[in-house]
């Protein structure tokens, strides 16, 4: 049964192929190793994300101010040892297409109250060794 969700896809060879084709591009750059596979993202934590940027309307309709995350790779300073460190921060982006660094009266009171949130898993940590997109 074909998802209902309007947005594209791509066929599992495409998919296949451009993973394959990322990973002989950085092998020419950095070992083996050390390349990304993929980076788990949980849906608690994006939705999380989400219902903190809805607010309600005049007419009572709940209304999001996001447009969407982003997720930028990042290693940890205390990962000294590169391989399967690999993860994501991620950020919340505005409808104008704008990261959301700061937000007034928001955070937990630790750090400087950003709205970059460290919640990924990399892999082979956390990945599906049997998927077609895990690439030897």
């Amino acid at each position: 049964m074909k998802s209902k969700i309007n947005v594209p896809t791509i066929p599992v060879d495409e998919a296949v192929d451009r993973v394959t084709r990322f990973r002989n591009q950085l092998v020419l750059q950095v070992p083996e190793s050390n390349i990304p596979r993929a980076v788990f993202i949980p849906i608690s934590d994006l939705l999380a994300i989400i219902n903190s940027y809805n607010v309600i309307g005049a007419d009572g309709a709940d209304i999001n101010q996001l447009s969407g995350v982003r997720a930028y790779f990042a290693v940890k300073e205390t990962d000294t040892d590169l391989p399967d460190d690999v993860t994501a921060v991620i950020v919340p982006v505005d409808k104008a297409g704008k990261d959301i660094i700061y937000q007034n009266n928001r955070g937990n009171g630790e750090g400087d109250d950003t709205e970059i949130y460290d919640f990924t898993k990399p892999c082979p940590t956390e990945c599906d060794k049997t998927s077609p997109l895990y690439v030897p």
